[in-house]
């Protein structure tokens, strides 16, 4: 049987989508039942959905149980993913009525620009934004009577029993974290994150936010008017926010979804990408992603390397991870601690709630 590794790198090489051979190789290996497993696992079988049926003569040799599965995650994610862009737009249009122009952030962001000729590629579970600091209590206000309530633990949050809390009382509840408790409405495809900062506290001093809403782009989609951060600061959010608040780095975990943002970012600001800016603000860890992505993707750019990178190195502890359950464990194991560490140095009112934990 194909080693965990091995499936795992065909799977970045063909979500990447700029090798056309892996696939078919793939399924000549019989890797194709490990892909799917691999996939479903981390949100990715739409992806990869996408990417075999952009190949008829892969699919047409894959067996019926392959094909039906890809089909159906691609279908019911399509679905929800269009069930979420008409949300989305609906709350921008509240937001817009109540004089405000919300910045999407993440999956959202991507949803309505790059990826809006492909909205079954990817996955995402909720809507993120983010406004001026001055907008953020009018901004909850405007959803909230637009029929959105705030939750916690999957719960209505009150103020006191039978009482749903207003804004005020969601940012008191969230002051150690960089978002209110999400918002529901019934029916909806998705719950809404939305953001006092775009970053942990960990990173907020370093990154204030009128940077983010001065080099960020307006954009309409019908009557709609919303904000999009630069193709750099969303490149920050992935590094910052996903590798290093997130832990994937320490962890020595790649996330394939994060990579396919970022090759899609890339592209689409082409040469006027400004990769200093970047390292500026995320320094070696930038460069860590970029040449993995360049390594398990097959994606090309032109950022500069820092010297004294040992990418051979954390490939390799990268495959431990994926061949043997105890590395795997101990590697979460540190990354974990690490993130408990930063979240208490930073926002040491945390700590009590982890030792209940």
């Amino acid at each position: 049987m194909p080693s965990n590794w091995a499936v795992f790198q065909a799977l970045c090489r063909t979500i990447g989508g700029l090798d056309r051979e892996v696939l078919a190789s793939a399924v000549a290996a019989q890797l194709m039942p490990q892909m799917i497993q691999q996939a479903a696992g981390t949100d990715l079988l739409p992806a990869l959905a996408v990417r075999c049926f952009a190949q008829p003569e892969v699919t047409d040799i894959l067996t019926e149980q392959d094909t039906r599965q890809l089909r159906d995650a691609l279908m019911e994610n399509t679905q929800r993913n269009m069930r979420i862009i008409a949300q989305s737009l609906s709350l921008i249009r509240t937001l817009n009525d109540a004089g405000i122009k919300p910045l999407l952030l993440k999956g959202t962001a991507h949803l309505l620009t790059i990826n809006r000729e492909q909205p079954g590629f990817r996955k995402q579970a909720d809507i993120d934004l983010i406004v001026p600091p001055d907008s953020l209590l009018a901004a909850g206000e405007a959803l909230q009577a637009d029929g959105y309530r705030f939750y916690r633990n999957y719960r209505p949050l009150e103020t006191r029993p039978g009482v749903a809390a207003d804004t005020r009382a969601a940012i008191d509840a969230s002051a150690t974290h960089h978002h209110l408790p999400p918002l529901v409405k019934p029916d909806q495809a998705a719950f809404v994150e939305l953001h006092r900062h775009f970053l942990s506290r960990r990173f907020q001093a370093s990154m204030p936010l009128d940077a983010l809403f001065d080099s960020a782009c307006e954009y309409r989609i019908d009557d709609v008017a919303f904000l999009l951060p630069s193709a750099e600061y969303q490149v920050i959010h992935i590094v910052l926010g996903k590798l290093l608040h997130d832990g994937y780095l320490a962890a020595r975990r790649f996330p394939i979804r994060e990579a396919c943002d970022y090759m899609g970012l890339r592209e689409s600001a082409a040469d006027t990408f400004d990769s200093n800016e970047v390292i500026a603000h995320c320094n070696t860890s930038f460069s860590v992603f970029d040449q993995l992505v360049k390594a398990l993707m097959g994606y090309q750019s032109t950022t500069p390397t820092h010297a004294g990178i040992n990418l051979r190195y954390r490939i390799g502890l990268m495959r431990m991870r994926y061949e043997y359950a105890a590395p795997g464990k101990l590697l979460d194991l540190y990354a974990r601690t690490q993130h408990l560490a930063y979240a208490t140095l930073y926002t040491p009112s945390k700590l009590a709630k982890y030792l209940r934990r």
